[in-house]
This record gives C-alpha cells, sequence and structure tokens, in this order.
C-alpha cells in the first residue's frame, strides 16, 4: 500500500535529504532552487511512502489550469525535467504501486489529468525507467517530445566536429580572442539582444533570477566568456552542472562574435575541458516549438556540428480516469 502526502514546508529538510540520496535527481529538485518561483506556480509536490512509513519516491509537481478550465497536476512546469525520483532501493513493483496510487489520488483531488515529464536518461545515477513501464501499463499518450542535441562525452571515440566549427575556432583564435570564467553582468546583455532580435522573446529567468540562484548554487550554475582581443566579451553561455552532466542553459553571441566563430571557440574549449574532469554528458538542450512538433533545423544542425546527437524530453498525458489496475 503507498501513501501519499502533499509537500508542505516542514518537509523541506525530509525532501532535500531524498533528493540527494536519490539515484535520478539532480540540483534543480532541491527546494531551493524549486522555490525560488513559488509566486509564479501553485505547488503541489508530492510525497510517496511505503506500507512502512518508508519515504520511496517524491514528485516535483504544480497544479493548474488549462484553457478549457479543467484542473490538471503537471510534473513542475517551472523546471526542464521532472518525473518522480526514486531512492535507489525503490523497486519495479513498488514503482507500479506508486503510479496506481498516484492516479488514484489525482481522481480524489479532482484532477481530470496528469502531465508527466519523463527524467531524459541522461540525468540517471542508476537507471530508472520503471516508470515509462508504468505509463505504458496504464495508457498514457506521449502529449509532447522535445529533442535536445547532447555530446557523448566519454565515447571512444569521440564525437566528430565538423570542419566548419573548427573553423570558426581557428578564425577566433586569430583574431586572439580568450574563454575563461565571466560574469553574469557582462553575459545578460548578449543574450538579451539577441533573443530579442531573433526571436522576439525574453529568457525564461531574469538576470536578478539567476544571480539569486547562482549565490545558492555557485559550484553548480557557472557563467563562461568568450573575449576579443579588447577583453570584451563577445560570446558567453551559462552552464548547469549536476552529476555528471554538462547542462547548457543560455549560449549566446554578440553579432561580432558569431562573425569572429567566439562560440565556436567557447563550446570546444568547453567541451575539452569537461571531458578531461570526467563528465559523461555536454547537453545543448532543447531545440524545439510547440512541444516538440517544431524542430529549429538551423539550431540542431549547429549543436551537432559540436558532436551533439539526440536526446528526447518527452512528456506524458495520463487521464486520471484511466484503469489503475496497473
Amino acid at each position: 500500500m503507498t501513501n501519499i502526502r502533499r509537500y508542505t514546508v516542514e518537509d523541506k529538510a525530509l525532501w532535500d535529504a531524498f533528493v540527494t540520496e536519490s539515484r535520478n535527481s539532480t540540483f534543480l529538485f532541491l527546494r531551493d532552487y524549486m522555490d525560488y518561483h513559488r509566486h509564479r506556480f501553485t505547488d503541489h509536490s508530492l510525497l510517496f511512502f511505503d506500507e512502512k512509513g518508508r519515504l520511496i519516491a517524491i514528485l516535483p509537481a504544480n497544479e493548474s489550469k488549462d484553457e478549457d478550465g479543467c484542473k490538471y497536476l503537471a510534473s513542475h512546469q517551472g523546471l526542464t525535467y521532472g518525473g518522480l525520483v526514486l531512492s535507489p532501493h525503490t523497486s519495479a513493483i513498488e514503482v507500479l504501486a506508486i503510479m496506481k496510487a498516484l492516479v488514484r489520488y489525482a481522481q480524489q483531488e479532482a484532477f481530470s489529468y496528469i502531465l508527466y515529464k519523463a527524467l531524459p536518461t541522461i540525468y540517471h545515477r542508476l537507471t530508472t525507467q520503471e516508470d515509462l513501464y508504468a505509463l505504458f501499463r496504464m495508457g498514457a499518450q506521449l502529449e509532447s517530445c522535445n529533442l535536445s542535441s547532447t555530446i557523448s562525452l566519454q565515447a571512444t571515440p569521440p564525437a566528430p566536429t565538423e570542419r566548419r566549427r573548427l573553423r570558426g575556432m581557428r578564425r577566433a583564435l586569430e583574431k586572439d580572442y580568450t574563454t575563461g570564467d565571466g560574469s553574469l553582468q557582462e553575459f545578460w546583455p548578449i543574450m538579451v539582444n539577441n533573443l530579442q532580435t531573433r526571436y522576439h522573446v525574453q529568457p525564461v529567468h531574469s538576470l536578478e533570477e539567476m544571480q539569486y540562484l547562482q549565490n545558492l548554487f555557485p559550484e553548480q550554475i557557472i557563467c563562461t566568456i568568450a573575449r576579443d582581443n579588447n577583453g570584451t566579451a563577445q560570446a558567453g553561455a551559462v552552464l548547469y552542472l549536476t552529476t555528471g552532466v554538462v547542462h547548457v542553459q543560455y549560449g549566446h553571441a554578440t553579432p561580432q562574435g558569431k562573425e569572429d566563430g567566439a562560440l565556436d571557440l567557447l563550446y570546444i574549449n568547453l567541451i575539452n575541458h569537461y571531458r578531461q574532469q570526467g563528465f559523461r554528458y555536454f547537453d545543448f538542450g532543447i531545440n524545439n516549438e510547440q512541444g516538440g512538433r517544431i524542430l529549429n533545423e538551423n539550431l540542431t544542425t549547429q549543436k551537432e556540428g559540436f558532436g551533439g546527437r539526440g536526446v528526447i524530453y518527452p512528456i506524458y498525458k495520463i487521464d486520471s480516469n484511466l484503469n489503475e489496475e496497473i
């Protein structure tokens, strides 16, 4: 019998300890990260206990309403990925019971459906796809499927880098570009100008929010910059470092930096550095719009030029009226 309890602030220490010891989590699931934008979401995170009262899983989640006014439960929509976070000891049979209990809970709380983000496999510390098996057994439908470009850093032979990316790197070196640690303050105008000019959008985070998060997680959130021979920042990237994975949260260049190959130099240096540091993956992030139905082909081609290959970020829809006998 699986018992479910909704998260409250009194559970913070228990929640964070479980995240730290789990087999499929990152620092994004820690409450300090999740709660920085709590004013934007109605948190409805869940804790799952076995019959002996032992915590065996958690689900970062929020509740919301769709355009038809239907209330639904979602893997936390303020996070890039989600799904059940499991103990190293949680078994496949227990996961089936957890998912069954989740559907029953959704029915009791009058949620019309559940949107479930599965954690991409590159973030697993131990193999963890029992939830996908349970979703299959439940008849859950794939709602969206975003495609990321990811480099397997420890692959032998290493992922190939295309000649045009190498040419860009050499062009930057010929112009005496250097790369190194930078500040969010010098990177942010580059990103904002690029997003506004090309896509007419704003970044997901404000500068103040990202500074706040970096102060909380200085070892996990890194800003790196490519500078020209005058010391001017012409490209940069904000990186999230998790267990074995380097994720590019943001990466942008000025028009001059693009012409000079600054981002090529920056990415190639970063890839080589983290390969030598023993990281397993370098994840550029997703390349889609409209839940994966549109692929940004230019962006995908650029990332594949560094050796990136496809990893999916899927989201499933679970009807709360599904047969819970899985």
